[in-house]
């Protein structure tokens, strides 16, 4: 454990609070953030993990050389709206290419097997909720057309 990340657990024990500085540490890298996730799961301490899970969250951590990463930890440590904005972020076709062009994807198949599998079915669900999308909107384009021209021939006669 990095001595930053044995402070602020020890700090979060005593006051129920992480102190602003380590917060803001955890924009620079997720080494700080699996730490406190560690010691959170250890420990039991699940406003610790919350809270951590949540500032991963909201900063811009989740780029495409991280995602992966933070992925991973999200499994690992059972964070589901980490996971899911993950997700979601991987779901972006550009993200999805860009994010599979890196070495990244390797090393998570060999490390967490289950999680390439949610990545790989998260896509294709999104992909097959907007063919369908896409197959209503042109049926709704049809029958407005058919439409249109059935009040034209109805307004000739």
């Amino acid at each position: 454990m990095h001595p930053e990340a044995f402070e602020a657990l020890l700090h979060f024990m005593y006051t129920d609070s992480v102190p602003e500085m380590t917060m803001n540490s955890l924009k620079d890298g997720a080494a700080l953030a699996e730490d406190l996730l560690i010691a959170a799961g250890r420990y039991n301490l699940k406003d610790l993990k919350s809270l951590t899970e949540n500032k991963l969250c909201r900063c811009s951590h989740v780029g495409v050389s991280t995602v992966l990463l933070m992925l991973a930890i999200a499994e690992q440590y059972q964070c589901c709206k980490l996971k899911k904005m993950c997700l979601g972020f991987i779901d972006s076709t550009a993200n999805a290419w860009a994010i599979m062009a890196t070495n990244d994807v390797e090393n998570l198949a060999r490390s967490s097997p289950r999680v390439v599998k949610d990545v790989i079915t998260e896509i294709l669900d999104t992909r097959k909720t907007r063919s369908k999308r896409l197959i209503k909107a042109c049926i709704y384009a049809f029958c407005l057309q058919m439409l249109i021209l059935v009040f034209a021939i109805l307004k000739k006669q």
